[in-house]
């Protein structure tokens, strides 16, 4: 790591919505560092994107999770957003992906096989809550949350962050994945 002073995205780590709170056990607030690791260290990783993505910023952070060879699964409008970027990216309705995340046997959207980690920003709150909500329940994929609000559903996420800082984490959590 270098040395400029990493972002913490630990802090406020309470469901952003407060009718959200689904029991005992909750996510683990995470470290960009963290999740980025994860992720590189996945066999078969998955990106959820959502229709937030549209804002120049957080677009340009997708792009880089797919040129770093990342698989998107681009839901609601997204799909639009990154359609001429030469991504690895496939437009499926999110309650649809759910469903198939949840069947051990789906073969995944390139027919290579199923995930064995799934992250997620860029979504309406509350679909995307009920999505994890979905996975933790009846798969055994882990599940992060690298969205700038906190998920109690999934195994980590960050907590509430300003635009600001999320983008900052968002770089964070691509400087750990291998350049392709």
């Amino acid at each position: 790591m270098n040395s400029e002073k990493a972002i913490d995205t630990t802090r406020q780590a309470v469901p952003f919505d407060t009718g959200n709170i689904p029991g005992p056990k909750m996510a683990r607030a995470t470290m960009p560092a963290v999740a980025g690791k994860m992720l590189a260290k996945a066999k078969r990783p998955l990106l959820i994107v959502g229709s937030e993505i549209h804002d120049e910023k957080v677009l340009a952070k997708v792009v880089d999770f797919g040129k770093r060879g990342i698989q998107i699964a681009a839901v609601g409008n997204s799909f639009s957003a990154l359609g001429d970027k030469g991504l690895d990216a496939h437009y499926i309705n999110m309650h649809a992906l759910a469903s198939y995340l949840c069947d051990p046997q789906w073969p995944g959207l390139d027919g290579k096989g199923g995930y064995d980690l799934v992250v997620f920003f860029g979504i309406t709150y509350y679909y995307m809550s009920q999505s994890i909500s979905a996975l933790k329940n009846f798969s055994k994929i882990k599940v992060v949350s690298i969205d700038k609000y906190y998920h109690p559903n999934a195994d980590m996420s960050f907590g509430n962050l300003r635009d600001d800082v999320f983008i900052a984490a968002l770089d964070e959590v691509i400087l750990q994945l291998p350049k392709k």
